[in-house]
């Protein structure tokens, strides 16, 4: 071979060396872009169902006190969310209502619902409403109810809400009146917790606890039909033996579908929220998915 055309082989040789690993490059390069979609996709899926709210990175965390308009209303309400909060995460919602005279501070300087928001982490936002006049009422024009479905919306606006897992709870009127909307809301309502109230019988997953001795709320004029309603009207066995659950625990009722538990706290104690039922109440939120 001449010089000539040895030194053009050679720098043939060193041109094509050279395109592959040019190529070689490119391909490292398109990799991560591959990963990334492929992991942007993962994180849309997990908030199929999510509210609008999934869509943004909320940093607004720890405890608010938050105003919105019911039509030309002020209303007012308690936000807590974890420090934790992940918007790629749906959350359940839980909708707090306090007892008459009282405010949204009840539930958790009274009551002890840190107790929950501990135990739920970032599995769940919470909501304490105040009352107009400080008393609860579930008409159906209620505005009270109209209330409901604004802190339903206001809230999945701006966090990952799981709209098939929103919750309420109440004590005294408020019991009451989450026992009311539960009827009126119930394709809106996942599950629901009355505490020396009365009424219900709403065909939905439900929680009642009640102190044997409550003088303001007479345990035996509401808490057994409030029981016997909800188990009725989700096919659990009747009648229910409510009356021969151990006094200071927390049972389900034999019979109930699995998607349609009763739960019966019943407590020796009078017109209060006992703490030994928040480990309950959590799991009773926790189960239903």
């Amino acid at each position: 071979m001449s010089e000539v055309k040895r030194h053009l082989y050679l720098v043939v040789a060193f041109v094509l060396s050279g395109s592959c690993q040019s190529v070689d490059r490119v391909e490292k390069r398109v990799e991560p872009s591959i990963n990334s979609k492929n992991t942007h996709q993962s994180q849309q899926q997990t908030v199929v169902g999510g509210s609008p709210g999934c869509k943004l990175e909320n940093k607004d965390t720890g405890l608010m006190n938050v105003s919105i308009k019911v039509g030309n209303t002020p209303r007012t309400f308690i936000r807590v969310v974890n420090k934790n909060y992940n918007h790629d995460s749906k959350h359940a919602l839980v909708i707090g209502y306090h007892g008459l005279g009282l405010d949204g501070t009840s539930p958790r300087v009274d009551h002890k619902w840190p107790i929950i928001e501990d135990l739920a982490g970032d599995q769940a936002i919470f909501i304490y409403g105040n009352a107009l006049g400080g008393q609860w009422n579930a008409g159906p024009y209620s505005a009270d109810v109209i209330f409901f479905d604004e802190i339903v919306k206001t809230v999945g606006d701006l966090y990952c809400i799981d709209k098939k897992r929103v919750f309420v709870h109440g004590f005294s009127n408020g019991a009451f009146f989450v026992n009311g909307l539960a009827s009126l809301r119930k394709d809106a309502i996942r599950g629901v917790i009355s505490v020396a109230g009365g009424g219900g019988g709403t065909k939905i997953p439900a929680m009642i606890i009640h102190g044997i001795q409550d003088p303001n709320v007479g345990y035996y004029s509401y808490a057994p039909s409030t029981v016997s309603s909800y188990a009725q009207a989700n096919g659990c066995n009747m009648p229910t033996k409510a009356e021969g659950i151990k006094l200071d625990t927390c049972q389900l009722l034999d019979g109930c579908p699995k998607d349609l538990p009763v739960r019966f706290c019943r407590w020796n104690g009078n017109h209060h929220w006992p703490e030994f039922t928040l480990p309950d109440v959590w799991g009773f939120i926790s189960s239903l998915n």
